[in-house]
Protein backbone atom coordinates (compact mmCIF):
# COMPACT_ATOMS: atom_id res chain seq x y z
CA UNK A 1 0.00 0.00 0.00
CA UNK A 2 1.66 3.18 -1.23
CA UNK A 3 0.70 6.79 -0.46
CA UNK A 4 3.09 8.70 -2.70
CA UNK A 5 2.11 12.38 -2.97
CA UNK A 6 -0.70 11.87 -0.45
CA UNK A 7 -1.15 14.29 2.45
CA UNK A 8 -2.05 12.71 5.79
CA UNK A 9 -3.01 14.60 8.96
CA UNK A 10 -2.54 12.71 12.23
CA UNK A 11 -3.65 14.35 15.48
CA UNK A 12 -2.15 13.47 18.84
CA UNK A 13 0.98 12.43 16.97
CA UNK A 14 3.78 13.49 19.34
CA UNK A 15 4.03 9.95 20.70
CA UNK A 16 2.38 6.54 20.88
CA UNK A 17 -0.16 5.47 18.28
CA UNK A 18 -0.16 8.86 16.57
CA UNK A 19 3.61 9.02 16.13
CA UNK A 20 3.77 5.42 14.91
CA UNK A 21 0.98 6.14 12.43
CA UNK A 22 2.78 9.22 11.10
CA UNK A 23 5.89 7.10 10.55
CA UNK A 24 3.86 4.36 8.82
CA UNK A 25 2.43 6.78 6.28
CA UNK A 26 5.74 8.59 5.71
CA UNK A 27 7.50 5.30 4.99
CA UNK A 28 4.90 4.65 2.30
CA UNK A 29 5.55 7.95 0.54
CA UNK A 30 3.03 10.27 2.17
CA UNK A 31 3.64 13.66 3.70
CA UNK A 32 2.75 13.22 7.35
CA UNK A 33 1.25 16.27 9.04
CA UNK A 34 1.98 15.78 12.72
CA UNK A 35 -0.44 17.62 14.99
CA UNK A 36 -0.21 17.85 18.77
CA UNK A 37 -0.70 20.35 21.57
CA UNK A 38 2.83 19.33 22.54
CA UNK A 39 4.58 21.27 19.80
CA UNK A 40 8.08 20.28 20.89
CA UNK A 41 7.18 16.61 20.81
CA UNK A 42 5.49 16.95 17.42
CA UNK A 43 8.49 18.70 15.92
CA UNK A 44 10.82 16.01 17.28
CA UNK A 45 8.83 13.29 15.51
CA UNK A 46 8.74 15.33 12.30
CA UNK A 47 12.49 15.97 12.47
CA UNK A 48 13.19 12.27 12.98
CA UNK A 49 11.06 11.41 9.96
CA UNK A 50 12.78 14.05 7.82
CA UNK A 51 16.17 12.72 8.94
CA UNK A 52 15.26 9.52 7.06
CA UNK A 53 14.64 11.64 3.93
CA UNK A 54 10.90 11.24 4.32
CA UNK A 55 8.27 13.98 4.43
CA UNK A 56 6.76 15.42 7.59
CA UNK A 57 5.65 18.76 9.01
CA UNK A 58 4.67 19.51 12.61
CA UNK A 59 1.96 21.84 13.88
CA UNK A 60 1.16 22.89 17.44
CA UNK A 61 -2.63 22.80 17.71
CA UNK A 62 -5.18 22.50 20.50
CA UNK A 63 -7.75 20.37 18.69
CA UNK A 64 -10.54 21.68 20.89
CA UNK A 65 -10.02 25.20 19.50
CA UNK A 66 -11.90 25.49 16.20
CA UNK A 67 -10.00 28.55 14.97
CA UNK A 68 -6.62 26.86 15.47
CA UNK A 69 -7.85 23.80 13.57
CA UNK A 70 -9.31 25.82 10.69
CA UNK A 71 -6.15 27.92 10.30
CA UNK A 72 -3.91 24.84 10.29
CA UNK A 73 -6.03 22.92 7.78
CA UNK A 74 -6.12 25.96 5.50
CA UNK A 75 -2.35 26.30 5.69
CA UNK A 76 -1.83 22.63 4.84
CA UNK A 77 -4.26 22.81 1.93
CA UNK A 78 -2.70 25.99 0.55
CA UNK A 79 0.74 24.38 0.67
CA UNK A 80 -0.11 21.02 -0.86
CA UNK A 81 -3.37 21.59 -2.70
CA UNK A 82 -4.98 18.49 -1.21
CA UNK A 83 -5.71 16.56 1.98
CA UNK A 84 -6.14 12.83 1.53
CA UNK A 85 -6.34 11.30 5.01
CA UNK A 86 -7.32 12.47 8.48
CA UNK A 87 -6.59 10.36 11.55
CA UNK A 88 -8.44 11.69 14.61
CA UNK A 89 -6.27 10.27 17.38
CA UNK A 90 -5.84 13.11 19.91
CA UNK A 91 -7.33 12.37 23.33
CA UNK A 92 -7.12 12.87 27.08
CA UNK A 93 -8.55 10.51 29.70
CA UNK A 94 -9.22 12.75 32.70
CA UNK A 95 -8.30 9.97 35.12
CA UNK A 96 -10.70 8.10 37.37
CA UNK A 97 -13.16 9.49 39.87
CA UNK A 98 -16.64 8.25 40.67
CA UNK A 99 -19.31 10.28 38.87
CA UNK A 100 -20.35 12.11 42.05
CA UNK A 101 -16.83 13.50 42.34
CA UNK A 102 -16.15 14.17 38.66
CA UNK A 103 -15.60 17.88 38.16
CA UNK A 104 -17.27 19.91 35.45
CA UNK A 105 -13.78 20.94 34.35
CA UNK A 106 -12.72 17.32 33.80
CA UNK A 107 -15.90 16.48 31.90
CA UNK A 108 -15.66 19.57 29.69
CA UNK A 109 -11.98 19.05 28.88
CA UNK A 110 -12.32 15.39 27.90
CA UNK A 111 -15.37 16.00 25.73
CA UNK A 112 -13.73 19.07 24.17
CA UNK A 113 -10.53 17.26 23.20
CA UNK A 114 -11.78 13.77 22.41
CA UNK A 115 -15.07 14.53 20.69
CA UNK A 116 -15.28 18.20 19.78
CA UNK A 117 -11.67 18.08 18.60
CA UNK A 118 -12.46 15.22 16.24
CA UNK A 119 -15.51 17.09 14.96
CA UNK A 120 -13.47 20.26 14.41
CA UNK A 121 -10.91 18.45 12.28
CA UNK A 122 -13.46 16.35 10.39
CA UNK A 123 -15.49 19.44 9.51
CA UNK A 124 -12.47 21.43 8.35
CA UNK A 125 -11.01 18.58 6.34
CA UNK A 126 -14.36 17.58 4.80
CA UNK A 127 -14.58 21.04 3.24
CA UNK A 128 -11.38 20.21 1.33
CA UNK A 129 -12.20 16.58 0.57
CA UNK A 130 -15.69 17.15 -0.84
CA UNK A 131 -14.47 19.08 -3.92
CA UNK A 132 -11.79 16.39 -4.42
CA UNK A 133 -14.51 13.73 -4.28
CA UNK A 134 -12.10 11.58 -2.32
CA UNK A 135 -10.65 11.18 1.15
CA UNK A 136 -10.37 8.93 4.16
CA UNK A 137 -11.18 9.79 7.79
CA UNK A 138 -10.25 7.32 10.51
CA UNK A 139 -11.45 8.02 14.06
CA UNK A 140 -9.78 6.36 17.04
CA UNK A 141 -12.30 5.38 19.70
CA UNK A 142 -11.83 2.74 22.43
CA UNK A 143 -13.36 -0.43 23.75
CA UNK A 144 -14.50 1.80 26.61
CA UNK A 145 -16.80 3.52 24.14
CA UNK A 146 -18.65 0.23 23.62
CA UNK A 147 -18.59 -1.55 26.96
CA UNK A 148 -17.70 1.23 29.35
CA UNK A 149 -14.83 1.15 31.81
CA UNK A 150 -14.38 0.92 35.56
CA UNK A 151 -10.99 2.64 35.45
CA UNK A 152 -11.65 5.72 33.29
CA UNK A 153 -14.48 7.58 34.99
CA UNK A 154 -17.61 8.51 33.06
CA UNK A 155 -16.11 11.18 30.82
CA UNK A 156 -13.75 8.97 28.81
CA UNK A 157 -16.25 6.23 27.81
CA UNK A 158 -18.81 8.94 27.00
CA UNK A 159 -16.37 10.73 24.71
CA UNK A 160 -15.33 7.51 22.98
CA UNK A 161 -18.92 6.37 22.51
CA UNK A 162 -19.51 9.78 20.98
CA UNK A 163 -16.63 9.13 18.59
CA UNK A 164 -18.41 6.05 17.31
CA UNK A 165 -21.61 8.06 16.81
CA UNK A 166 -19.62 10.80 15.10
CA UNK A 167 -18.15 8.19 12.76
CA UNK A 168 -21.60 6.95 11.77
CA UNK A 169 -22.89 10.46 11.19
CA UNK A 170 -19.86 11.52 9.14
CA UNK A 171 -19.96 8.31 7.13
CA UNK A 172 -23.53 8.93 6.04
CA UNK A 173 -22.85 12.57 5.20
CA UNK A 174 -19.63 12.09 3.29
CA UNK A 175 -19.92 8.74 1.49
CA UNK A 176 -21.84 10.31 -1.44
CA UNK A 177 -18.74 12.44 -2.06
CA UNK A 178 -16.39 9.46 -2.23
CA UNK A 179 -15.10 9.94 1.33
CA UNK A 180 -14.75 6.87 3.54
CA UNK A 181 -15.16 7.35 7.29
CA UNK A 182 -14.41 4.48 9.68
CA UNK A 183 -13.47 3.92 13.31
CA UNK A 184 -10.99 1.79 15.24
CA UNK A 185 -11.44 0.70 18.87
CA UNK A 186 -8.03 -0.27 20.28
CA UNK A 187 -7.62 -2.51 23.27
CA UNK A 188 -4.77 -2.11 25.74
CA UNK A 189 -1.89 -0.74 23.68
CA UNK A 190 1.70 -0.27 24.83
CA UNK A 191 2.00 3.51 24.51
CA UNK A 192 4.16 3.64 27.64
CA UNK A 193 7.51 2.31 28.78
CA UNK A 194 7.50 -0.26 31.62
CA UNK A 195 9.04 2.19 34.05
CA UNK A 196 6.24 4.67 33.34
CA UNK A 197 3.48 2.25 34.25
CA UNK A 198 3.64 2.78 38.01
CA UNK A 199 3.41 6.53 37.52
CA UNK A 200 0.16 6.40 35.57
CA UNK A 201 -3.00 7.52 37.32
CA UNK A 202 -5.26 5.08 35.47
CA UNK A 203 -5.15 2.20 37.93
CA UNK A 204 -3.03 0.05 35.61
CA UNK A 205 0.11 -1.51 37.06
CA UNK A 206 2.53 -3.96 35.46
CA UNK A 207 1.01 -6.73 37.55
CA UNK A 208 -2.50 -5.89 36.35
CA UNK A 209 -1.33 -5.74 32.75
CA UNK A 210 0.19 -9.21 33.07
CA UNK A 211 -3.03 -10.52 34.64
CA UNK A 212 -5.13 -8.86 31.94
CA UNK A 213 -3.09 -10.54 29.21
CA UNK A 214 -3.16 -13.92 30.93
CA UNK A 215 -6.90 -13.99 31.55
CA UNK A 216 -8.58 -11.77 29.01
CA UNK A 217 -6.55 -11.45 25.79
CA UNK A 218 -6.83 -14.56 23.61
CA UNK A 219 -3.71 -13.58 21.66
CA UNK A 220 -1.79 -13.48 24.96
CA UNK A 221 0.06 -10.22 24.37
CA UNK A 222 -0.43 -6.53 24.88
CA UNK A 223 -1.05 -4.55 21.72
CA UNK A 224 1.65 -2.45 20.09
CA UNK A 225 1.17 0.94 18.42
CA UNK A 226 2.05 -0.75 15.12
CA UNK A 227 -1.03 -2.95 15.43
CA UNK A 228 -3.22 0.14 15.31
CA UNK A 229 -1.10 2.03 12.79
CA UNK A 230 -1.21 -0.78 10.25
CA UNK A 231 -4.99 -1.02 10.57
CA UNK A 232 -5.23 2.72 10.00
CA UNK A 233 -3.04 2.42 6.91
CA UNK A 234 -5.29 -0.32 5.57
CA UNK A 235 -8.44 1.75 6.11
CA UNK A 236 -6.78 4.70 4.36
CA UNK A 237 -5.78 2.58 1.36
CA UNK A 238 -7.60 1.72 -1.86
CA UNK A 239 -7.97 -1.82 -0.49
CA UNK A 240 -10.61 -0.47 1.91
CA UNK A 241 -12.46 1.63 -0.67
CA UNK A 242 -15.81 -0.14 -0.04
CA UNK A 243 -15.65 0.02 3.77
CA UNK A 244 -17.79 2.82 5.20
CA UNK A 245 -19.05 3.55 8.72
CA UNK A 246 -17.46 0.49 10.31
CA UNK A 247 -16.12 0.10 13.85
CA UNK A 248 -13.15 -2.28 13.94
CA UNK A 249 -11.92 -3.74 17.23
CA UNK A 250 -8.13 -4.13 17.34
CA UNK A 251 -7.64 -5.68 20.75
CA UNK A 252 -6.28 -9.20 20.46
CA UNK A 253 -9.75 -10.60 21.04
CA UNK A 254 -10.27 -8.78 24.33
CA UNK A 255 -13.75 -7.59 23.33
CA UNK A 256 -14.93 -11.18 23.27
CA UNK A 257 -15.69 -10.51 26.94
CA UNK A 258 -16.99 -7.36 28.59
CA UNK A 259 -14.63 -4.63 29.72
CA UNK A 260 -16.59 -4.26 32.95
CA UNK A 261 -16.17 -7.94 33.80
CA UNK A 262 -12.46 -8.15 33.13
CA UNK A 263 -11.65 -4.90 34.90
CA UNK A 264 -13.66 -6.07 37.90
CA UNK A 265 -11.62 -9.28 37.94
CA UNK A 266 -8.46 -7.19 37.86
CA UNK A 267 -9.53 -5.37 40.99
CA UNK A 268 -10.32 -1.89 39.67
Amino acid sequence: MEFKEKVVIVTGAARGIGATTAWAFAKRGATSIIVDINGEGAEKIAANIRAEELNAIAFTVDVSKKLQVDVMVEEVFNKFGRIDVLVNNAYVSGGYTIVTETSQETWDKVIAVNLTGAFNFAQAVAKKMIPQKSGKIINISSGAGINGSLSSGVQYPASKAGMIGLTKGLAGDLAPFGINVNCITPGLIRTWEPEEMAEQATGWTLEKVERYIEVEVPLKRVGEPEDIAETIVFLASDAASYIVGEVINVDGGGMLDSVAKRESLLGF
